[in-house]
């Protein structure tokens, strides 16, 4: 998703105001990797999505990817909050990012309540997948608390009857348990006891009948597939997403491209090549982004070229031409006068560049221990994330081989009254890229293909 910063910074300081009249402090937070991204800050105990409705604030909190995250708040949890068109202060349909400070940790790791931690498989039966729910939960090794909320979302489900709803309304006694279970520890309920809650309000619905199977192992280890239904002579494949889902990574889908273009075009071919390149697994992330840029010839890689005075630079080559400049015995100003000077036309060519923190970490520090190739790579990586969502063909590409393929999403939300489901197709999905790393380790993280 391309985001218009400067009017989020305008919905965000409305925002801060409303949040601050209802009695809670918050303020803007500028991100310390892009500064023209700003965000509302907020130290909450409690659920966001409460504050912000309490605040007169009613719309739709988003999940971020883990890069998009980064760029806004560090180490902390940020949400894309998109009003209501209704809501107040907001004469329209708004959106801003939110950033929760409160650091109060939950008991509960990753993976604590997969599936495959209560020992779930594959049935033929509802009676057996509950049998095996409830015991599956006593056996976990979490906290009694945390198997109380459990075993109180499971009862919930369990007594609802209707086949053709997507609202679970909360028992008195699960409102009161989720009111007071800490919001790492609800995160967690959500990503992975979610899928047992998802998988169990889809084999009751409708659109499933009739079930014959269902389960989760046939399908652990594939992408983008957290469980599966056979209604008849139809097998639904299904990822399963706590609230918006954080957006998944697409290398598996990069793996169809050759199944869905058997002939493509020499335009095709050059921007699968680069799509294929940024999804190797044996490459670091700088290797790819300087792979794509040598496939797609882009202006900043030939000035590099004839900078290095190299046919074809690698990074070896940058490494070292950036490391004797920083080991030059000059100042360390200088050496970074020195930087600018050669380096400054990829810069502008690239219309990216490495902050002065990044270049003062680098040139102050006499033993750098991470590449110096990071002052180019990192800005030639963010450079080349806005050339590809600006340029239709990698849509079109991945638009199509998500057409192709079958896997549906069960969405679940935990609102104050209840567990809201929501099945799409994956099908319909559109795309976008990101990267978050900064000029001063341009390996610290990939460049990533998301579903918006």
């Amino acid at each position: 998703m391309s985001y218009n910063y400067n009017q989020l910074t305008v919905s965000a300081k409305k925002a801060v105001s409303l949040i601050i009249s209802g009695g809670v402090p918050a303020s803007i937070k500028t991100s310390r990797y892009q500064t023209q991204i700003k965000a509302v800050e907020v130290s909450y105990k409690g659920n966001l999505g409460d504050l912000l409705e309490a605040s007169g604030l009613t719309g739709t909190l988003t999940d971020l990817s883990s890069i998009e995250e980064k760029n806004i708040s560090g180490k902390y949890k940020a949400k894309l909050f998109t009003t209501a068109k209704a809501a107040k202060a907001f004469s329209k349909e708004e959106s801003f990012f939110i950033v929760n400070t409160f650091t109060e940790k939950g008991s509960l790791k990753t993976k604590d309540l997969a599936p495959d931690k209560l020992g779930l498989t594959a049935y033929t039966d509802i009676r057996s997948f509950d049998k095996d729910i409830s015991s599956g939960i006593e056996y976990l090794a979490v906290d009694e608390t945390i198997k109380f909320v459990l075993g109180s979302l499971h009862y919930d489900i369990r007594q609802f009857k209707s086949n053709n709803s997507d609202v679970v309304p909360f028992s008195k006694e699960t409102k009161e348990l989720m009111s007071v279970t800490k919001p790492q520890d609800r995160q967690a309920i959500g990503k992975d006891f979610g899928e047992i809650l998802s998988l169990r309000w889809y084999i009751t619905q409708k659109f499933a009948q009739p079930v014959t199977k269902f389960g989760f192992s046939a399908v652990s280890n594939e992408a983008l597939v957290d469980f599966y239904v056979v209604h008849g002579k139809i097998t639904s494949n299904v990822s399963a997403k706590f609230e918006a889902g954080a957006a998944p990574s697409i290398g598996s889908i990069v793996k169809n491209i050759d199944k869905v273009y058997k002939s493509p075009t020499s335009e095709e071919k050059k921007a699968i090549d680069v799509l294929k390149a940024l999804a190797s697994e044996k490459d670091n992330t700088s290797t790819k982004i300087l792979n794509a840029y040598k496939t797609l010839k882009l202006p900043a890689l030939a000035k590099l070229n004839t900078i290095l005075k190299k046919n074809s630079v690698e990074l070896k080559d940058i490494n070292e031409h950036i490391q004797s400049i920083a080991k030059s015995g000059s100042k360390a100003a200088n050496r970074i006068k020195l930087f600018k000077i050669k380096f400054d036309s990829v810069y502008t060519l690239l219309n990216k560049t490495a902050s002065e923190d990044s270049l003062n970490t680098v040139f102050y520090n006499e033993t750098y221990p991470k590449p110096y190739y990071s002052l180019l790579l990192s800005p030639m990586g963010y450079a080349l994330v806005d050339y590809m969502n600006k340029t239709p063909i990698y849509q079109d590409i991945l638009n199509n081989i998500s057409r192709s393929m079958k896997t549906e999403q069960v969405y679940l939300n935990f609102t104050s009254s209840g567990m809201k489901f929501e099945k799409k197709l994956f099908s319909k999905a559109e795309f976008k890229f990101a990267y978050g790393a900064n000029a001063k380790d341009a390996n610290n993280t990939g460049i990533k293909f998301s579903m918006k």
